[in-house]
């Protein structure tokens, strides 16, 4: 081995053994979905995600709040004094009770028609990102028993459509597995307290919902991938682990039989040693995801700075000396300190990781969104018990145009897009 060669192994090594990311130098032609066409799907390459012989970072932002509504963000509450965190699926039926089950439809109709309409999608390309993660849950396409509705693709169609149009990616993500994955009430149901997995039918039920997902745009390549289950803690305050991992592979297997090109984010709940090996199962071209909430002195730059220290050094050795996989951050804050988001998006960019932040928009003013509406105040939210034509009207007020922009964070972000 000559000299030059030597050196230049030390060196690498060097990097590796730091955890230093390579210069940008020696990764690939980046794919710019502003201005390239996707010829081929986005695929895992080591620790990359590839598209047409480019690496692709996707820079996201969810679409929160519109499929399934979370009540501390949303016009949307069970009770009358709004305290709860109660899963939608509680508040639809709380609806029906109330108005009859053609009015209740009738109102979350017109909620989803007006949350979200094809101006986000303009607006979000323009703000320069280049992916939405889409939050849904097993009721947007079938009925408790796993019959499909007559129009079961029709929302998520009109919304992947809309992608492609303005030159946007979307990760599918099921944000509200049968039984509810963590029993949260963002998975639209906090009742059963998280009775997916172990239970024969919901198990076999969201196996049938991803397999037909799957099948139907499994040739859709403004389709970035499938993010199979949302913060899959079992049990609230659980995390992931080997129950969790067996039944991934059962969503991976039925996948496969009818999708083999299309990437699969499988998540953790919450660190990188809480996932498996994916030599173990024999998975390919999946990303691991995690959720970067730092709950403990949020908008302290040294906390956040001691936050990331511990994420990147479980992730350095896990995801990138043992697992080679991507790193996909599918939902985040940095909450109200902007030097913590400079901070945070600076991170992302040296280390070349794809993220999606937590959300588009809310009822809430603060650094969780990009656009505010009106604070939650008993006149400004709907509870069952609220009078059918003014949470008709409500509802109708909830589109992004009578919200307010959060001109900083937009600003701060842009930066990086």
């Amino acid at each position: 081995m000559n000299f030059r060669k030597g050196v230049c192994i030390v060196l690498i090594s060097a990097l590796v053994l730091n955890g230093v990311m390579l210069s940008a130098c020696s990764r690939k032609e980046q794919f710019d979905i502003k201005k390239d066409t996707p010829r081929s799907f986005i695929h895992a390459q080591g620790k990359n995600l590839v598209t047409d012989d480019k690496t692709v970072i996707l820079k996201g932002v969810n679409a929160g709040g519109w499929l399934l509504t979370e009540d501390w963000l949303t016009p949307t509450s069970l009770t009358d004094d709004l305290s709860g965190e109660n899963g939608q699926y509680e508040f639809e039926k709380a609806l029906i009770k109330k108005h009859g089950e053609k009015k209740a439809k009738q109102l979350i109709d017109t909620y989803r028609d007006n949350w979200w309409s094809e101006a986000d999608f303009k607006n979000i390309s323009e703000l320069g990102f280049n992916m939405i993660r889409l939050p849904f849950g097993w009721e947007d396409f079938t009925d408790e028993n796993g019959a499909f509705k007559a129009d079961a693709f029709s929302r998520a169609d009109w919304f992947v459509s809309n992608c492609e149009k303005y030159n946007l990616l979307v990760v599918l993500d099921l944000h509200g597995a049968y039984g509810s994955q963590n029993g949260r009430h963002h998975s639209g149901d906090t009742t059963s307290g998280g009775d997916l997995f172990g239970n024969e039918k919901n198990e076999r039920l969201t196996v049938q919902l991803w397999k037909a997902i799957a099948g139907h745009y499994k040739y859709n390549k403004y389709v970035a991938g499938y993010d199979l289950l949302n913060e899959p803690e079992g049990k609230p305050d659980g995390h992931t682990e080997k129950q969790q991992w067996d039944f991934y592979d059962k969503l991976y297997k039925a996948i496969r039989s009818v999708d083999k090109n299309h990437l699969l984010f499988l998540e953790s709940c919450w660190d990188a040693d809480n996932m498996p090996d994916p030599k173990d199962y024999g998975w390919e071209n999946i990303a691991y995801e995690y959720h970067y909430y730092n709950w403990e002195n949020s908008n302290d730059l040294k906390s956040m700075k001691s936050y990331f220290g511990y994420k990147s050094q479980l992730e350095f050795k896990l995801n990138t000396l043992k697992y080679r996989v991507p790193v996909f951050i599918g939902e985040f804050t940095f909450f109200d300190n902007p030097d913590c988001w400079r901070y945070g998006l600076d991170f992302f960019k040296k280390h070349g990781m794809s993220w999606a932040m937590w959300t588009y928009k809310g009822n809430v003013n603060s650094n969780w969104v990009l656009y505010s509406g009106e604070e939650r105040t008993p006149d400004t939210v709907v509870t069952p018990e609220t009078e059918y034509n003014k949470a008709l009207a409500i509802f109708k007020n909830t589109g992004t145009g009578n919200f307010k922009q959060n001109t900083e964070l937009c600003k701060i972000i842009s930066e990086y897009l």
